[in-house]
This record gives C-alpha cells, sequence and structure tokens, in this order.
C-alpha cells in the first residue's frame, strides 16, 4: 500500500469548480494541470485500506457506496471542499462500466438540445406520492450541466469528437475516463478501498458525525465504518456478469422504508413471439421510427434470432412496461421519412406503372416495396403479414390492389404492430430503470427527504436517459450535487 498523496499546493482553478463555491479550496490536479503528481502504472489506483474491526472504530464523515461513474464525480466533489471521503468498491478495480461503454470508448456525455426531455422516471401510482412532472433532473443539470464535465476532460488533455446526435466520445480509450477520474479522486485525498462489499447500512443512535454504521465485507471479514453521511453509487442490476452489479442500492431504501418503484430492465433488445415470422429476417437492420406509446424514436432497428434490437428499439424498451398493458405492441413506421399520403401516391403511382406492363411476366408486390425496403424485409413483410392483412394471395402484385387495399397497405407500412412478449433480461440490458423514487429525495442535492445524511445518485435513482450518453451526464450532475452538500 502507497503512501498517502501530499495535497499541499496553489489552488487550480477549472472551470467545473465554479458552482461549489469554496474559494479557500487548496488542492492539487492530476494530469495535465498538475504534471507534480507522482507516476503510477495507468489505471493502478493508489488505494488506502480500512483498518480492521479489531481496531478503533473507524469513521469517515462521507462515505460513498460504489466507484462508478456517479459514486466517483461525488466523492471527488466532496473532498474537493475539503470532506474526508471514503469509497467502497466491491470490484478490484474502479469505473468497470465506463471501461465497456460506448465500445470501449465511452460515450461520455451528450451535447444535444434534447436533454431537457431526454430522461424519464416511472409513473407514480402511489396515492401517498404526488405524481412527478418529470423535471426532477433539471436543477441538478442547471448546476453541472455537459459542458462542466467537457470542461474536466479538456483539463486533462484527454481528445473527443461528436459521433452523432450530440454523443461525445473519447478518441481513444473508456480508460481515459476512469484515470480521470481516479486521478481527481487521489488528488481531492479520498481514500480508494477497492474489493470492499458493502453488505448493511444501518442508522445508529449517537452524533452526527457517527450516524450511520457501514458493514462490508473485506479480505473475508466482515468490518464496519461510521459515516456522518452515505451516498449510495452502487448503479443497477445491468451488467451483473460483466461488472458485478447487484440490488444494494434497492435492499439500503428498502431497509429504511424508502419507495423503490419500476425497476426493471432499460435500452434492452425485444423478445418477440418464437412463432414470429420476422425470425427470418435475423441480421437484416433498417431505419424505422420506432414508437411505444407517445415516445418515438427514429433510427435503425436490427432483427435478431430472437428479437428485435438496434438503436430505436432499444430506446422504445425502456417504455414498454410504462404501459398497464405489458403486451402493449410496439409500432413501427417503415417509411419513416414520408407522410402515409405520400406513401399511398407511390404506391398508387407503382400500381398504374405495372397495370401498364400487365403484358410482361407478373409480379408479387414485394419487388415494388423492395424499392424503399432491404429485399429480405420486403418479401416477408408482404407474404406474412401485408398479404394476410389485405386478404390477398402471396403472388398478387400491386396491380390487383383496389383503391381502398392500397390505403391500408399505406397505413401498415406506416403503423405495423409488433408484438412483444418480452425483453431479453438485465444480462444485456445497458442500464436499470426505475429506482429509488424521486419523490423520496431532493432535487437539488439528492438527500433523502425522511433520512437526513443518506443520499443515492446514478442509475440507483428512478431517472433513466435516452442512448447516448445521457445516463453518464445524469450520473456526473447527480455525484455533483450530493457531492457538493454532503
Amino acid at each position: 500500500v502507497r503512501a498517502p498523496l501530499s495535497l499541499k499546493s496553489s489552488r487550480v482553478p477549472l472551470p467545473w469548480m465554479d458552482a461549489l463555491a469554496v474559494p479557500t479550496l487548496q488542492c492539487t490536479f492530476a494530469g495535465a494541470c498538475a504534471p507534480s503528481l507522482p507516476a503510477r502504472p495507468v489505471g493502478t489506483p493508489q488505494k488506502r485500506h480500512l483498518a480492521a474491526r479489531g481496531h478503533a472504530a473507524q469513521r469517515a464523515p462521507v462515505v460513498v457506496l460504489g466507484g462508478g461513474a456517479a459514486g466517483m464525480m461525488a466523492a471527488m466533489t466532496a473532498g474537493r471542499r475539503g470532506r474526508p471521503v471514503t469509497l467502497l468498491e466491491k470490484n478490484s478495480e474502479l469505473g468497470k462500466k465506463i471501461r465497456i461503454s460506448g465500445g470501449g470508448r465511452c460515450n461520455f456525455t451528450n451535447i444535444s438540445e434534447k436533454l431537457d426531455r431526454a430522461y424519464h422516471s416511472s409513473p407514480v401510482i402511489d396515492e401517498d406520492f404526488a405524481q412527478s412532472d418529470g423535471s426532477f433532473f433539471q436543477k441538478a443539470f442547471r448546476r453541472y450541466p455537459p459542458e462542466k464535465f467537457i470542461a474536466l476532460v479538456e483539463s486533462h488533455g484527454i481528445k473527443y469528437h461528436e459521433k452523432k446526435l450530440g454523443q461525445l466520445f473519447c478518441n481513444k480509450s473508456a480508460r481515459q475516463i476512469v484515470d480521470m477520474l481516479q486521478q481527481e479522486c487521489l488528488a481531492a485525498s479520498v481514500e480508494l478501498c477497492t474489493e470492499a462489499e458493502c453488505l448493511t447500512v444501518a442508522a445508529v443512535d449517537g452524533p452526527r458525525a457517527a450516524r450511520y454504521r457501514i458493514e462490508y465485507l473485506k479480505d473475508d471479514k466482515k468490518e464496519e465504518i461510521y459515516a456522518e453521511a452515505v451516498l449510495v453509487a452502487s448503479g443497477g442490476l445491468s451488467y451483473a456478469r460483466s461488472c458485478g452489479a447487484t440490488d444494494l442500492a434497492h435492499r439500503i431504501a428498502d431497509s429504511f422504508n424508502l419507495k423503490v418503484t419500476g425497476v426493471r430492465p432499460g435500452l434492452v433488445p425485444l423478445l418477440l413471439p418464437s412463432d414470429a415470422w420476422t425470425r427470418s429476417l435475423t441480421g437484416v437492420s433498417l431505419e424505422v421510427a420506432a414508437c411505444m406509446g407517445s415516445t418515438v424514436f427514429v433510427e435503425r432497428i436490427l432483427f435478431t434470432h430472437k428479437g428485435i434490437s438496434g438503436p430505436a428499439v432499444l430506446q422504445a424498451s425502456s417504455y414498454w412496461e410504462h404501459h398497464a398493458d405489458a403486451h402493449k405492441p410496439l409500432v413501427l413506421d417503415v417509411l419513416p421519412y414520408l407522410k402515409e399520403e405520400e406513401v399511398l401516391e407511390w404506391l398508387q403511382r407503382r400500381a398504374e406503372s405495372c397495370r401498364k406492363r400487365q403484358s410482361r411476366r407478373p409480379m408479387p408486390a414485394s419487388e415494388e416495396l423492395a424499392r424503399k425496403l432491404p429485399r429480405r424485409f420486403a418479401d416477408g413483410f408482404w407474404k406474412n403479414e401485408a398479404s394476410k392483412h389485405l386478404g390477398v394471395r402471396p403472388r398478387s402484385g400491386l396491380e390487383d390492389l383496389e383503391s381502398s387495399a392500397l390505403q391500408r397497405l399505406a397505413s401498415l407500412l406506416k403503423r405495423w404492430e409488433v408484438k412483444v412478449i418480452g425483453t431479453e433480461g438485465y444480462p444485456k440490458a445497458e442500464v436499470t430503470c426505475g429506482g429509488v423514487s424521486t419523490e423520496e429525495l431532493s432535487d437539488e442535492t439528492m438527500e433523502c427527504k425522511r433520512q437526513p445524511g443518506l443520499f443515492f445518485i446514478g442509475e440507483a435513482v428512478d431517472v433513466t436517459g435516452w442512448l447516448g450518453g445521457y445516463n453518464f451526464q445524469w450520473a456526473w450532475a447527480s455525484g455533483f450535487a450530493a457531492g457538493a452538500v454532503c
């Protein structure tokens, strides 16, 4: 175990610190801002482990449970305020989910103008809670918008690029983001304790400085630490196999009688019936408008051997169980850039063209649909969906359809209902929807209204963002909100 870092130096202001407004803070930043930090192997945190239970009771004003995106942001923010912070992480390394995100390049935020409407919480059905207006996250984002995290990234010399739709990725590796956050934690004197699995959190009678007892497992031994504030940043249930995700946050909330709502896989492939004709389309991809309820996403979909995936479907999946009827169909518009009347006009023109060449060998309507849709999809859609819907033979051509049938075909192309029977679950989910109800938390600090000193941040909270860096931005903003006041 290495000796603690020396943090005596002059101030180094960074844009992300403006919101803290702590003018007397003395610290040293890692990376480009402070080359004086001692060299260490990349990705190897300097750890200061807690003493065993047999020694004097350990105390830490702030204990952060979870060394992911939200946890490290909260820890370094609290540390910059001069608060002694101990971070407990179950895994042997910090930021495991960050490391594998974005194909290994970490889509760390999003600068799209859609930020204000890219998040949702579960509907409130408990009469003891008021229905949220969907704006819970906005105060956190006003205090810590994407620009502040981008400034932090730039201060460490990390190069990045915009891929599409406002999505920002590292040019090199997601490991750069993990290293940056580790270095910031170390520079803020945060005690990093890896391979430390939290077991329980309990309120205890006594002075404010020791109002919570955290029991955790370290080297197969149970140890405990007392804290004034506990920040739960242990995430959700997605990536259980690769990142060791657990339901710790939900169990802690339950132990304090806090409402946990709407927990389910999010941003996850959807399952279709085993006898669905779409199984023959495995590997086919096309651009659609995917609609679940009133929410619409225009991106690509991908048919799989189990069902349907791709960005548009992953987005829609987060809204699937929001409906009282869990079997609410997924509605696909397979010609999203044409209005229905434009689709009808095109079908009428093609039907008329087919009638003029009737002397040639007649062709099924799928041949015409393939002008605008992938061939395999057009063939399967016409044979198994459209012809049955219209009550005509699969070999029928557009010229065989009456005007009313063409109208119905246009409507089907714009509103194709696909029966969904489930999701591929947490092993394939990118996030966990639901969590600790936003009605239980302050939207300014993430502190529990009924349990002072207990905070929930990041994926532990019932706030879910769209695909594309939005969930990382929630982690940064909620972590900063809690770290700035705990």
